[in-house]
């Protein structure tokens, strides 16, 4: 049994339902089943009984949930102690995003720069529902996606259900990127008539999470007949230089896609502005790790 099962428990009881509990941890109904059941199984014995009215917590499942919320209580001083007594001298950062380049260039750019002798920083590629779980759970300090007017209310209300802020990094309009030496480089904007004949590149999303998180669907409407759906950045770059692929993106070009010869071009008739920020609990401080982290994102989206 881990912290984190007990507090996926610990939500269960709170929302008093696992659905409720899933949307706000923002993982699966089935995964969370699975993972109380499993559980079950190793303690012995039953956390919820389950009927059509609800779930409602057994004698062992109120011990269990008082229990860990203590353990849990416990396992954040310690946490929070360490950090106070390593922070002058290890450094420390924690990031999820969705896929995007600049972000990459934007942490390499604090590596280069850190003094510290000592330093960990983790960095988590993901889509929209990914970032937003890691922030909630804590895995991660802050997290980089974007804001749509297709998906604003959605999203506001999801930050505002999980206990997170949204910070605008700066506003941008959705852009095609391709290789170089892709027929369509010769244009100066393309069309979404034009992008038919070549595949589209798209990030794998979770089966159970709703299309308005997809990072791709930028452009309301917009069904490509051709996809590549892949998991990393590396992939994407493949297909764009062997395939012709074109990647939907949120308009900005990081120096490292510019060094491999990825370009952007306007979409014609598609000009919706789109926020790009990042995320964090209501209660979070930045450190001045963090703090430079998010200055140079703000760099890096200059002259776009």
């Amino acid at each position: 049994m881990t912290l984190l099962q007990l507090k996926y428990i610990a939500m269960i009881a709170k929302c008093g339902s696992f659905s409720k509990a899933a949307q706000s941890l923002y993982v699966t109904q089935p995964g969370i089943s699975k993972m109380v059941r499993a559980v079950e199984e190793e303690l012995g014995i039953t956390i919820f009984v389950r009927s059509s009215a609800g779930i409602t917590l057994t004698a062992e499942g109120e011990e269990l949930v008082r229990m860990g919320n203590r353990l849990l209580k416990d396992a954040d001083q310690i946490t929070q102690h360490f950090k106070r007594d390593i922070r002058s001298t290890h450094g420390e950062l924690r990031v999820s995003s969705q896929h995007y380049c600049f972000v990459i260039d934007a942490l390499s750019m604090l590596q280069q720069t850190c003094s510290m002798d000592s330093y960990t920083y983790k960095l988590l590629l993901g889509q929209n529902p990914d970032v937003i779980q890691q922030v909630v759970s804590g895995e991660s300090e802050l997290g980089v996606l974007f804001v749509g007017e297709h998906n604003r209310k959605f999203m506001s209300r999801m930050f505002e259900d999980s206990g997170l802020a949204f910070h605008e990094l700066f506003t941008s309009t959705p852009a095609v990127f391709i290789h170089h030496s892709h027929p369509l480089a010769v244009k100066a904007s393309v069309t979404f008539q034009d992008l038919e004949p070549y595949p589209c590149i798209m990030y794998a999303l979770d089966a159970d999470a709703p299309s308005i998180l997809h990072e791709e669907f930028l452009a309301v409407d917009f069904y490509p007949q051709k996809v590549n759906i892949i998991s990393d950045l590396y992939q994407s770059l493949q297909v764009m230089t062997t395939c012709g692929g074109y990647d939907l993106g949120i308009g900005v070009i990081a120096p490292s896609n510019k060094a491999l010869g990825i370009e952007k071009r306007p979409i014609e008739g598609f000009d919706q502005p789109i926020s790009i920020g990042w995320i964090c609990q209501k209660s979070y401080t930045p450190s001045p790790l963090a703090a430079k982290f998010v200055e140079n994102l703000k760099l890096l989206s200059v002259d776009q």
